[in-house]
């Protein structure tokens, strides 16, 4: 449904009544710059490593229990799968997404409308049934804003929301099936194949990078995609479940599906990309299908793969659930950090998976930091249609404990009435009627950022608890780990769906919200102690991940409202805070 788009700016001291009617704080004047300063926020995830850090430290501690909106906007479309975009700001100018990847342009410092390129009559027929509308937003490289809606990227000038003529077809590139040409040539869209995009692109000198999904459809692997940033030709591909010899990595994944089934591998999020390398990390969806009729490990999937920049060759990859049957895909970007470990110098990678555990990686070699041990896990009883895997990888701390997870792995606060008709299953069982199982099909860590503080040094993660077959609601789970040992340093647990992601500030502050079927809240925690000091009520589910940025030296964060129960219910609504003026 598409309602009447509107662009609302609100009054300070309207906004600041509301948010505080029964105990006013006084205004805080915000720091101010030598000279205007303008801050982007370029990429989905800030910068190519994905660390969601922002330097500016104007809204700090101190001061942070003052901030109010300053203003709000509304695009209108409320189909699809809630509000996920993450707004991109360059040169004052912020660019969000609605479900369908439609682009928005609005002034940064008071969100009125500049402009909007509208993509739904340009997606395509052929949808599979079961397709859904959801778009985490858009990528900024060399003066042009890039969005990936249904099966497509589209190109568009940053200045007037123009397609760019000389970008696949008067700016609209259909990458998905040019590679799937090259193996089904009958294919008429990529969409009948169950392909499409839900990420946002990453940009790297000229280049575009994203993985395509969606798992659920049986594809025959996901892709990734190199494609030119000038033209939309595909550079490289490389298929997460190798099909036969043609395909790259056969020699290593092609005898890990045994019995006809080679469906799934769904990219959900935003690579990430280490320049000095010359690399790139991706994150791999779960296998579909008869879990008789794949037998094996089911590579590349739920893996962390490494794959060349320049052609896409496969350096190492680290698979997280072998034969996954519990929907514990690897569904949120990796994010890259240095760090010293022993007096070693670590270039690490790290990825929370839906299985509930975070995995640190050198991101070199793709070995572990801390160890991961091949733990027995039950495969008795497993009926029909399974071939469970008898080990799964478990991370452990430097000291040699078992790493504590990101949310809990056994069904907690299971309602007496639940228990009289269910039993709870250790995690990794077999799945079976009638057993309660955490985490369940949501998460663990789902589809959320993760971010990384070079001033704390710590590494946020954002999870969910809700058990399958629990009876009861989402809690969100928002913890902080050192990586150096893989130490738990501070967890808060609220109400609602941990399925956002966070930023971390130079202001010692983590910005990141919550949803539930009735509200949400975006929260700002310190980012040292875990400490609580400003929520704000939204007024629906947060299931997007925040932005910092800074406009003629004034600092604002962004988040995106809009979805209830797991996001599927449509939201319009963004939402930009700053401190009061003085």
């Amino acid at each position: 449904m598409k309602i009447q788009r509107s662009v609302v700016v609100l009054a300070v001291a309207a906004v600041v009544a509301i948010q505080m009617a029964s105990r006013w704080l006084p205004p805080v004047a915000a720091q101010a710059p030598a000279a205007a300063r303008t801050v982007n926020w370029p990429l989905h995830n800030l910068d190519l490593a994905g660390t969601r850090y922002s330097t500016m430290d104007q809204i700090n501690r101190s001061n942070v229990k003052t901030l109010v909106p300053r203003w709000l906007f509304q695009h209108g479309v409320i189909d699809g799968v809630s509000n996920q975009t993450t707004p991109v700001i360059v040169d004052g100018t912020m660019y969000v997404t609605d479900s369908r990847g439609s682009v928005y342009a609005v002034d940064g410092a008071d969100g009125h409308l500049l402009w909007t390129y509208d993509v739904t009559a340009m997606l395509g027929g052929g949808a599979r049934e079961g397709y859904v509308f959801r778009n985490r937003g858009v990528t900024y490289g060399d003066g042009v804003v890039y969005t990936a809606g249904g099966s497509f990227i589209f190109a568009l000038d940053a200045k007037t929301g123009k397609p760019i003529p000389a970008f696949g077809k008067n700016g609209q590139a259909s990458v998905i099936l040019d590679v799937l040409n090259q193996r089904y040539a009958d294919v008429k869209s990529a969409i009948s194949m169950g392909y499409w995009f839900t990420t946002a692109p990453q940009y790297y000198k000229g280049v575009l990078y994203i993985g395509s999904t969606r798992s659920e459809s049986h594809i025959p692997g996901g892709h990734v995609l190199a494609v030119d940033a000038k033209t939309g030709k595909v550079l490289w591909h490389f298929n997460t479940i190798p099909q036969d010899e043609k395909d790259q990595g056969w020699e290593i994944a092609g005898s890990t599906w045994v019995g006809g089934e080679r469906n799934g591998g769904g990219i959900w999020e935003t690579a990430v990309i280490d320049a000095e390398l010359g690399m790139m990390y991706v994150a791999v969806g779960n296998p579909f299908g008869d879990s008789t009729k794949r037998a094996g490990m089911n590579l590349f999937t739920d893996s962390i793969i490494a794959l060349t920049l320049d052609t896409g060759r496969l350096k190492w990859y680290f698979q997280q659930t072998h034969h996954d049957v519990w929907d514990y895909d690897s569904g949120g970007p990796p994010i890259l950090f240095e760090m010293q470990v022993n007096g070693r110098r670590v270039k690490a990678v790290a990825e929370a998976s839906k299985n509930g555990h975070l995995y640190i990686l050198d991101r070199e070699t793709g070995k572990p930091v801390h160890p991961i041990k091949e733990m027995p896990v039950p495969t008795e009883d497993a009926g029909p249609g399974q071939a469970p895997w008898p080990t799964q990888p478990i991370p452990f701390t430097a000291s040699g404990k078992p790493m504590e997870p990101v949310s809990p792995i056994v069904p907690l606060e299971i309602p007496p009435e639940q228990l009289a008709t269910n039993t709870i299953a250790p995690i990794f069982s077999p799945m079976r009627p009638n057993q309660i199982l955490a985490p369940g099909t949501g998460g663990g860590a789902n589809y959320s950022p993760l971010s990384y503080s070079a001033q704390t040094g710590l590494l946020y993660v954002s999870a969910i608890d809700q058990p399958y077959r629990g009876g009861r609601g989402p809690k969100g789970y928002f913890s902080a780990y050192d990586p150096t040992t893989g130490e738990l340093k501070w967890r808060q647990i609220v109400e609602g769906f941990g399925q956002a992601g966070s930023v971390v500030t130079a202001g010692g502050l983590l910005f990141v919200g919550t949803g539930s079927n009735i509200a949400g809240y975006f929260f700002a925690f310190d980012a040292k102690t875990g400490d609580l000091l400003w929520k704000f009520n939204t007024g629906s589910g947060v299931f997007s991940s925040p932005s910092v940025y800074m406009v003629n030296g004034e600092q604002f964060v962004a988040v995106a409202s809009g979805g209830g129960d797991r996001g599927r219910r449509g939201g319009d609504l963004i939402l930009s805070f700053a401190l009061p003026p003085r």
